[in-house]
């Protein structure tokens, strides 16, 4: 009778993994467009569970846990596209995994609350199969015998994810069909880029360097007699709301994204992402170049590039006696944010822990910091300076009661729009306010200060407002409107008297640097002189230059004979 007990509970225990694997494919697989993705999401799925009932001498456990690892593949991945508007990648699970990442995850309650029960549930579930399903197959026998057992379990898995096997068609995509496809197929893509996140080279003719003149060192007609101090915002999920046609509203006109008479250059500016990513942004402008060059490893470029860069304008300032400082709204732990900023060339970092930041403090706290580190920074220390500001105010999420704002913003913005677009848009517009009172404090500290300074402070991605934004109708230009959810703005003020620029609209964020040495004045260096000329050639567009020859030309001579990246 004890066999047919065990038999029983066995039995048991392999329906309840199999229900579970039934449960993770039927969620996952309808959001798998094409057949022979889902074909290969299932294939992986069964193959995993093979491999780990082999492990485990127990088939029950071994369906239930690749059930609920490929379930979780699956939520991660709806709830980053849902949230973010990017896909999940297999980097995520090494570079999220940080309690950095968590503070931002107990933010959205939905995300949280979602992830515990689901965490609770398969937990529990996994103890009960386990234990019906114990003693496992190789209770006393040989460890050739588990080892052959799972030589023979892995042979499947490794068959269905050799490229050259039969999901040959799955694994065959190019780089734009493998991130294009990422909303259409999340898993397929997620676990195509399990060997997918290597740094790809852009391609170029590397004889085409010298096909255009890409100039020298370069040294400005009237350089200033003093180089100013140079101050850089990066306003993380900003745009003009202006950009939005709704918000024709009061509350939507703010004095940052007009000019005025320090305005030296201001325009639409192109970033690469959206929705999240900010570290991107950081890295084109620091670097002059665009992070999608790199391939898809390019979304995680603190990893991932940052320590091959070889030029980029924080170094090139040093070059010029600047000391070079990071503002960083963050713990320096995130995102390796202390190593990268140091291989971009900056002499010191300062955290959010330094300034006593936490998630919910303003722009107006944050720039209160600034003043301090500024004052430490030019105390017995003459040298020209160089900020990098990275505010974070206005990362989501929005939606919250509009009762918790003070009059007259506790007021919806556009009474006759959705409840809910009016406390995501009246939260933006309210955080957009401080945003814009703290960068008009900051240019009252520099340009009244008696120093001649330059501040520039620009957008990055939109805001999502939980997948809301995305269907706003905007107020751009018919010819800019496909592209109209990475356009964001910048401008450059100056207290010194000196020269306009009004390059290309829109300006791709790579270029953003440059004109901020043209701006200041200063000396651009062989580097960021191609750079410019890049921007007027390709007329304030980068990766999609239109005249591709320009471009392999300038990529070789940057790549090649420059050796700005390492290789």
């Amino acid at each position: 009778m004890a066999w047919k007990e065990n038999g029983l509970r066995r039995g048991l225990g392999i329906l309840i993994g199999a229900a579970t694997m039934a449960l993770a494919l039927y969620r996952l697989l309808p959001g798998e467009t094409g057949l022979p993705e889902r074909e290969f999401c299932t294939a992986v799925a069964l193959a995993l569970a093979l491999v780990i009932a082999a492990l485990a001498g127990r088939p029950g456990f071994g369906l239930l846990a690749s059930g609920a690892l490929v379930g979780a593949i699956w939520l991660a991945g709806a709830l980053k596209l849902a949230y973010l508007h990017t896909p999940l990648l297999a980097p995520d699970l090494r570079y999220f995994a940080s309690t950095s990442t968590l503070d931002v995850i107990a933010h959205y309650p939905k995300i949280w609350r979602k992830c515990t029960l689901v965490l609770v549930g398969v937990a529990i579930l996994g103890f009960l199969v386990w234990r019906l399903e114990s003693p496992g197959w190789w209770r006393r026998r040989s460890w050739l015998a588990h080892a052959a057992a799972v030589a023979v379990a892995a042979l499947p898995m490794s068959l269905v994810t050799w490229p050259e096997g039969p999901f040959r068609q799955v694994h065959a995509t190019t780089l734009w069909e493998f991130m294009s496809q990422a909303e259409r197929n999340p898993v397929t893509t997620f676990l195509r880029s399990i060997t997918r996140m290597r740094v790809q080279l852009p391609s170029y003719t590397p004889d085409a360097a010298d096909a255009f003149d890409w100039g020298a060192e370069s040294v400005p007609a009237n350089p200033p007699a003093h180089r100013p101090d140079l101050f850089v915002v990066l306003e993380e999920s900003t745009l003009d709301p202006r950009q939005w046609s709704i918000c024709d509203v009061p509350r939507c006109v703010l004095p940052m994204f007009d000019a005025d008479d320090r305005t030296h250059a201001r325009g639409l500016l192109r970033v690469h992402t959206y929705g999240g990513g900010t570290w991107t942004s950081e890295f084109a402008f620091l670097t002059g170049l665009p992070h999608t060059l790199f391939g898809a490893a390019g979304l995680y470029a603190p990893f991932n590039l940052a320590p091959r860069v070889q030029d980029s304008l924080p170094r090139h300032l040093r070059a010029l006696g600047y000391r070079t400082v990071g503002i960083y709204s963050m713990p320096r732990s995130f995102l390796r944010a202390a190593e990268a900023y140091a291989e971009y060339g900056f002499d010191r970092l300062v955290d959010a822990q330094d300034l006593g930041l936490v998630w919910t403090s303003t722009d107006e706290e944050l720039m209160r910091g600034v003043e301090r580190v500024l004052a430490e920074e030019r105390a017995g220390d003459d040298r020209p300076l160089f900020f990098m500001i990275l505010t974070m105010r206005q990362h989501g999420p929005h939606d919250y009661p509009l009762d918790t704002l003070p009059s007259p913003w506790n007021l919806p913005p556009l009474p006759g729009q959705d409840e809910r677009l009016n406390r995501n848009l009246g939260h933006y517009l309210y955080r957009l306010h401080q945003s814009s009172e703290a960068i008009a404090g900051l240019r009252r500290l520099l340009f009244d200060g008696g120093r001649p300074s330059v501040l520039v402070h620009f957008g990055d991605h939109h805001p999502t407002f939980d997948g809301l934004e995305s269907a706003l109708e905007t107020t751009l230009p018919s010819d800019l409107r496909t592209e109209a959810s990475q356009l964001t703005y910048y401008r450059i003020d100056s207290s010194v008297d000196g020269a306009r620029f009004e390059p290309a609209a829109p300006l791709d964020i790579a270029f953003l640097g440059g004109l901020l040495l043209d701006v200041a004045g200063l000396p651009k260096g062989a580097y960021f002189e191609a750079n410019t000329r890049l921007r007027e050639r390709c007329r304030g567009r980068f990766d999609d230059c239109p005249d591709r020859a320009v471009l392999d030309s300038y990529l070789a001579y940057a790549f090649d004979v420059l050796n700005v990246f390492a290789k």
